[in-house]
């Protein structure tokens, strides 16, 4: 499942840390407006909103922006009154702590079964994905016919990361491979290029490529 994780709160990881082990691709925002942003980049099977309570919880918008995905509400605390309410206003499920991540994900493997989702029709009648691919003379990238040109720090990045695709790949293993010592690299320049260059791939090829997996790396899926 590709899922967006929203918290604010960074002890909240726990489910972000424990869908990535158990090999979903998970995208993370820390608060409604990055949520709100990497909706309207990618498309997600699932989003798992975690909050202190239902007052804190952006459930309608999000809901919106996010559609057709599953959305799944977890809770510090929540009556039963408040699990229905939350029900109504958006939320396909609500979890209050503790929660168990094997059910906790095999029920929201179950709703996203249970959602229509347009990435199936749009696959190609053969079934099989388009591919990604280069082009180092131009420094550019072609997917599904569409093609985009990079600065030579993107592609450079995209290159190395199209070489490991699939693959978790370290924000330092970033910059001692792409950045190198000469250019006097700091992890927040990886960050802000890996975010330029995932708000490119999405807006111009069409496709999310390039993930976050919060407190391990990045991702690209091709």
């Amino acid at each position: 499942m590709r899922v967006l994780h929203l918290s604010p709160r960074r002890r909240d990881d726990y489910l972000a840390r424990a869908l990535v082990e158990a090999g979903h691709v998970v995208e993370t925002a820390s608060d409604e407006a990055e949520a709100l942003l990497l909706c309207a980049e990618a498309a997600f099977d699932a989003v798992v909103l975690e909050a202190q309570d239902l007052a804190h919880a952006p459930l309608g918008r999000l809901a919106s922006a996010a559609a057709p995905a599953a959305l799944a509400l977890v809770l510090d605390e929540a009556r039963s009154a408040e699990r229905a309410r939350a029900l109504r206003e958006g939320a396909d499920a609500c979890f209050v702590r503790p929660v168990h991540f094997r059910e906790f994900e095999a029920r929201l493997a179950a709703l996203v079964r249970l959602t229509p989702h347009p990435s199936a029709a749009e696959t190609s009648a053969s079934g099989a994905r388009p591919r990604l691919a280069l082009d180092p003379a131009l420094r550019a990238a072609r997917l599904a016919g569409r093609s985009l040109v990079l600065t030579s720090g993107e592609y450079r990045l995209l290159d190395y990361m199209a070489a490991r695709a699939g693959e978790i790949v370290e924000a330092e293993r970033l910059l001692r491979d792409v950045w190198g010592e000469q250019d006097d690299p700091h992890p927040d320049q990886v960050r802000s290029a890996v975010a330029r260059l995932r708000r490119k791939l999405s807006q111009s090829l069409g496709a999310p490529l390039l993930s976050t997996v919060r407190g391990h790396g990045y991702r690209l899926e091709i």
